[in-house]
């Protein structure tokens, strides 16, 4: 195969403006890793155990075709979804040339067998690095934009899918993340600022945040506020991401007072279910249980709950 030497003498000078750009630039092939569930964010099994391999491969559409890799975005169509156009010939011909191929035609995605058939990208937990200027990673980056149910294109799309798995992420995307944090450190703060004069309120968020991460210290009833202040400035730091959604959670109120009723007594948990004592029969999960005290129907439970809760935190 050619080298990234003789694709500046041949390909920057013969392919199409548009191949020559892509080829030029360089990505990352960032895991897709999501909040909640009961594993932790960190937890070997959050994402992919160590030594697991991730296969992609152009996905087969009905009639056993092969999706088209050979393509570039051509703006949208009336709906605002992507539109696609094919390579050119002149490119096809180019790229089968630096591969060494003996015809184009191996290409083709409707012959039984083809250049794409087989040609997987193994992605493991840490992800990948391509440089498209080299034939062969520009070849498994082309593989990875084809599987466009498990690969997210850019990194701000990468929870439009929940069946994303990792997210392709330019070289020039490092800046955008880091003003886009700044920002977030910001709103951070402010949120802070709401709660940092009132030892409740951070309790509060505490509360919440074991919720959401079992291996979190709960906060002592005697926690100090200087101690719950640089715990919280902690999460900040090390979590902002949860941080910032659980300050912003319409939810809040209910998954405060879920916690607050396993620490009084007033609901069990046992696993991922809760039970209001002595029913054999489980509420659900936590999903399952915000909506049942959310439920209009459930307000009496509800109420009885706040008032056991209101009692326990009086003693």
């Amino acid at each position: 195969m050619e080298t990234t030497s003789s694709l500046k003498k041949t390909g920057s000078l013969t392919y199409s403006p548009e191949i020559v750009k892509l080829r030029r630039e360089k990505f990352k092939i960032i895991p897709v890793k999501r909040k909640g569930g009961w594993v932790p964010e960190f937890h070997d099994s959050a994402f992919m155990n160590d030594g697991s391999k991730f296969g992609v491969v152009v996905p087969v559409l009905p009639g056993n075709i092969l999706k088209e890799p050979l393509v570039l975005r051509d703006g949208v169509d009336a709906n605002g979804n992507p539109k696609y156009k094919k390579w050119s010939p002149e490119d096809r011909q180019l790229l089968a040339s630096e591969l060494a191929l003996p015809s184009v035609d191996l290409f083709n995605v409707y012959a039984p067998k083809n250049f794409w058939r087989g040609n997987t990208v193994n992605l493991d937990r840490n992800g990948l690095h391509l440089d498209c200027s080299k034939v062969e990673e520009f070849i498994q980056y082309l593989i990875l934009v084809a599987d466009s149910d498990r690969i997210s294109p850019t990194w701000a799309e990468r929870f439009d899918k929940g069946t994303y798995k990792f997210a392709i992420v330019g070289e020039g995307q490092d800046i955008e993340e880091k003003v886009t944090r700044v920002e977030d450190m910001k709103n951070a703060y402010k949120a802070f600022g709401r709660m940092d004069s009132s030892a409740d309120k951070m309790k509060d968020f505490l509360f919440v945040y074991y919720l959401h991460k079992k291996e979190a210290k709960r906060p002592p009833k005697n926690a100090t506020v200087d101690w719950l202040k640089s715990e919280v400035q902690k999460i900040i730091d090390g979590d902002l991401e949860l941080f910032l959604e659980i300050s912003n959670d319409s939810q809040y109120d209910t998954k405060l007072l879920i916690t607050k009723a396993v620490d009084a007594g007033a609901l069990k948990r046992e696993k991922h279910q809760y039970y209001i004592p002595g029913d054999e029969k489980p509420i659900g999960t936590l999903v399952e249980t915000i909506e049942f005290f959310d439920d209009d129907r459930n307000q009496e439970i509800k109420m009885k709950m706040i008032h056991h809760v209101d009692n326990t935190d009086k003693k």
